[in-house]
């Protein structure tokens, strides 16, 4: 079993709390069109082997699909193969008996290439000759970070690509914490993406909150060699040099909630009140629909109860 990295970690933490931030990664890679409130249900990962243990990136089922992403950091050569056997494990553990017949059905799969050149392949393939001579052709389709623009990411809501945005500027980091005029570039553009995800997660804003731990994580792991850098960008991350509006914005982000967001809790409780809705249940619903604590949906209700 190959070795887990911070890049498998995010992949996994975004899938176990975000798993409908794959529907437009799912949409874009194969070409679907399901809506993004789509029931989204996560799979075991782990799927036992005699010998040894295969354990999957993402494992989800779309309605009556399976779909399979793998997140790959470096190209060695043999990513074909572990896909072949994660999708044989996981079409193997869903097999069905038919009649007089077992069937299999492999899953969708993609491989995301984190790191990648411009030969990278955009498919990978693997030939498989069985034993009466029949020849199987086994693609899954790639995508290669590098080709998506922050624009594209915001425009096609692949959010889920976020965390991993800066591995862009992987090769360069050294010579930009040298630099001061690159160095602000690149601080400026990632508050100008934090302004983008904020606008992005209005509806959400333990989504916005997600992201940026995610972002955090992979940040501090490739800047460990320039702790200067690492800790400017902290301060953005952290939301030390954002451009607010006003300090009430600052207070309010600090409880996960923006502007927006807190004028549409206020009318929401207005309606609650109108209708004679309990504080309980007005509670209640600020938690379900804004992914918020208990607590912070309280203190909201009391504000805005009067």
């Amino acid at each position: 079993m190959r070795n887990s990295t911070i890049f498998d970690d995010v992949l996994r933490t975004i899938q176990e709390r975000r798993p409908k931030l794959l529907i437009p990664l799912v949409n874009e890679v194969f070409h679907t069109a399901y809506p993004e409130n789509m029931k989204v249900t996560r799979l075991p990962e782990e799927y036992q082997k005699v010998v040894s243990k295969v354990v999957a990136d993402s494992c989800n089922r779309i309605m009556e699909q399976i779909y399979h992403f793998e997140c790959q950091s470096t190209i060695d050569g043999n990513m074909i193969l572990r896909m072949v056997e994660y999708d044989f494990m996981i079409a193997l553990t869903e097999s069905w008996n038919q009649l007089d017949k077992r069937k299999m059905k492999f899953p969708r799969a993609c491989i995301i290439y984190l790191r990648a050149t411009k030969n990278t392949l955009t498919e990978e393939q693997l030939e498989i000759e069985m034993a009466d001579g029949q020849i199987i052709t086994y693609r899954v389709p790639t995508i290669r970070l590098r080709d998506y623009s922050i624009d594209e990411i915001f425009e096609k809501n692949l959010l889920i690509l976020l965390p991993y945005y800066i591995i862009n500027y992987e090769k360069d980091l050294s010579k930009i914490a040298e630099d001061k005029e690159r160095k602000e570039n690149l601080l400026s553009e990632f508050i100008a993406i934090l302004g983008r995800l904020e606008k992005a997660t209005k509806e959400d804003a333990g989504l916005f909150l997600d992201i940026v731990k995610m972002m955090q994580r992979v940040m501090r792991y490739l800047l460990r060699e320039e702790p200067e850098l690492k800790e400017r960008m902290g301060d953005v991350m952290g939301g030390k040099v954002l451009s607010l509006p006003s300090d009430k914005l600052r207070k309010e982000r600090s409880i996960g909630i923006s502007q927006g967001i807190s004028q549409t809790i206020s009318a929401l409780i207005e309606t609650c009140k109108e209708f004679h809705v309990t504080k309980e249940d007005t509670v209640a619903r600020i938690v379900e629909k804004f992914a918020m604590s208990k607590e912070d949906a309280l203190n909201l209700v009391e504000k805005y109860w009067n």
